[in-house]
């Protein structure tokens, strides 16, 4: 009698962890020679085309294009681009209703809730159409730049630059949809100057924006690049930047007083950057510009720079009188002013309160009573 046959052992294999197919991928494990020798191809290829510009802070983060939840991608109030907006906790309409004095910014909902006496309030306005308008093109076509972010954890991606394009898709879309970006592995070293280069891409910044996104990206050159700022301050800021020297001199000019220019701008004092500077210069000449500013500050309202206004060495008070050329078209004014008591007549002069002691006062009033008497 034939015994039964043994049944045969199955051996399962170990199933690898995902570091463990990692490391043989990169070890170079469980790949075809074929498809190694494409790997072994593009490094060398990749290779030769390395060069010192690799070293420079803006190509040391990498990063990578992947899909993230847009509720997931958070705009960052330090950004020049930013809207004060606040999200629903719930997409409901009893939630988004009760929102106030902020930007709201939910799918098909884009309002201004900001109180009329909020330095910002024009412009938000300002742009929200504009992002209204990229919304509209964004319906019709892909998004061609990707937002960029930094991966902070898993849920919450800070902007790095693209907060417009940001609201025009959850301004079309809602937060619960998926979105390409490009994700920096980690926040980048130079995130202020990449949110420059793109922020002045457009012509469109309010000048307290502008001053402000270039002032930042100074302060983090500075960090960067430490003692050559001193010395090659000009050429790494146009450099870095992408402005010309024109540009560069106005704006660190204003970045020289920023604290004050700063509030200016904001507050509306003054609306041009332009005019603000070619003023400033002016002011200097008489060493006078921080003068100058408060003035503005306190005034509150943009005036000229008048050379006049700088304190004069005292001098001797006036004593003689300079007979005023008034063409006086009728005889009867002259023989008025001789035969009559001039101080009795309606010329429109409050003769009580002449001092008749001041010279200068007494060539005005008598310049204004040969121009009634002549009337």
């Amino acid at each position: 009698m034939n015994s039964p046959k043994k049944a045969r052992r199955r051996t399962v294999g170990k199933v690898n962890s995902q570091e463990d197919l990692i490391s043989q991928f990169e070890s170079g494990e469980g790949v075809s020679k074929k498809s190694q020798q494409m790997l072994d191809d593009l490094k060398a290829r990749d290779k030769s085309k390395e060069s010192e510009v690799h070293d420079d802070p803006i190509f040391k983060t990498s990063s990578e294009l992947d899909r993230v939840l847009v509720d997931y991608i958070q705009p960052q109030s330090d950004n020049s681009r930013y809207l004060p907006v606040t999200f629903a906790q719930k997409a409901d309409n009893e939630s988004i209703a009760a929102l106030d004095n902020c930007v709201v910014c939910e799918k098909g909902i884009l309002e201004n809730r900001l109180s009329k006496d909020n330095p910002r309030y024009d412009a938000v306005n300002l742009e929200i159409e504009e992002i209204k308008n990229l919304a509209e093109t964004l319906k019709h076509s892909e998004l061609v730049h990707p937002i960029s972010v930094w991966r902070k954890n898993m849920t919450d991606y800070p902007i790095v630059a693209g907060h417009r394009r940001f609201y025009a898709i959850r301004f079309l879309y809602g937060g619960l949809i998926k979105v390409k970006v490009k994700i920096y592995a980690e926040k980048p070293r130079n995130l202020n100057v990449l949110r420059h280069i793109e922020n002045f891409s457009r012509s469109d910044l309010t000048p307290p924006d502008a001053l402000n996104s270039y002032a930042k990206a100074v302060r983090e050159l500075e960090s960067l690049e430490g003692a050559k700022m001193q010395t090659e301050r000009l050429s790494l800021v146009t450099s870095y930047l992408g402005i010309s020297r024109t540009s560069y001199f106005r704006y660190d000019k204003l970045y020289e007083h920023f604290d004050i220019v700063y509030k200016l701008l904001e507050n509306k004092v003054v609306t041009s950057l332009i005019a603000l500077y070619e003023e400033i210069k002016k002011a200097e000449k008489y060493n006078d510009a921080e003068r100058y500013l408060n003035r503005l500050a306190d005034l509150g309202k943009f005036k000229r720079y008048i050379p006049s206004d700088v304190s004069k060495k005292p001098g001797r008070a006036k004593q003689y009188i300079t007979m005023p050329k008034v063409k006086v078209t009728e005889t009867s004014a002259i023989r008025r002013l001789l035969t009559e008591d001039v101080t009795k007549l309606d010329v429109g002069i409050d003769w009580e309160n002449v001092n008749f002691d001041d010279a200068v006062a007494l060539e005005k009033v008598l310049k204004s009573l040969l121009v009634s008497l002549s009337k």
